[in-house]
């Protein structure tokens, strides 16, 4: 009779019955981070992030997740009522954390969770983390993407990196090469910011995305810009120096000089 199993047994459901108050104490430590991420000041905010940016995805819960997106979402929002009250010429109390929407924006990105797609592409311009996790998530990414770029809601900082994102999944830096119906809309969406009065930096991502098409009706386009002056006004751009710039810029692009920055 082998007299060691129930030894065993018993060590076993020690060790049981010692793990679980810990399993229950870092349930209840996620679920304090979680209200604190959505209902806390920002300097709770704050060092929760921090809590949870220590953990690392795999360690992170269901719950803690949601309200990692929640806050980040929240904040895609604030920025951007700031952004369009500044454009109103309002005045503008500073945030207590102008940082936050950046670090919180790169932990949500490093989830990889593809429910968190629409805040990243809310976050887009807060810096590279959203930028590389949507390029990753690839065809699933484009809608938000195209509807970040068609948004006249959307501030340029987020239009510029959608182009941005865009382009390095034409570039093939995505998982899997795009649809044709996706690369339809994308070139929808180049010849949509290619036209009309755009910001400056929009345009300059809107040329590098469309030469990257290949499309013969939007390297015409890139041509008018490169050659007349007036096309460029038309677009909205005035200052001489910025003319001249995006002259060079799309001149330079149909010569074959490779856009930047290069894809991840």
């Amino acid at each position: 009779m082998d007299t060691r199993r129930p030894v065993v047994l018993l060590t076993m459901a020690l060790l049981a019955g010692a793990l679980r108050p810990a399993m229950v104490q870092a349930q209840t430590d996620q679920s304090t981070l979680a209200q604190q991420l959505v209902g806390g000041n920002a300097s709770e905010r704050s060092r929760a992030l921090e809590t949870v940016r220590a953990l690392g995805p795999p360690q992170i819960s269901p719950e803690l997740r949601g309200a990692l997106i929640k806050v980040l979402e929240r904040e895609d929002q604030i920025q951007a009522q700031r952004y369009h009250a500044n454009l109103r010429g309002e005045t503008l109390e500073p945030l207590e954390d102008p940082e936050f929407i950046a670090r919180a924006s790169r932990v949500v990105a490093e989830l990889r969770d593809p429910q968190a797609i629409p805040a990243l592409a809310g976050a887009l311009g807060t810096g590279s983390p959203p930028t590389r996790a949507l390029v990753d998530f690839g065809e699933k990414a484009v809608p938000a993407l195209l509807a970040a770029v068609r948004s006249p809601e959307t501030t340029h900082y987020v239009v510029d990196d959608a182009l941005l994102a865009l382009r390095f999944m034409v570039e093939g830096a995505g998982p899997r090469p795009l649809s044709v119906g996706s690369v339809k809309e994308i070139r929808d969406v180049a010849k949509q910011r290619l036209t009309g009065k755009q910001y400056f930096t929009t345009l300059w991502e809107a040329i590098d995305l469309a030469l990257t098409l290949k499309d013969p009706e939007l390297r015409g386009i890139v041509e008018s810009l490169a050659s007349d002056r007036k096309a460029v006004v038309a677009r909205g751009i005035d200052d001489p120096d910025l003319i001249q710039e995006t002259q060079r810029l799309a001149a330079e692009r149909l010569a074959g000089v490779p856009p930047k920055p290069r894809r991840p």
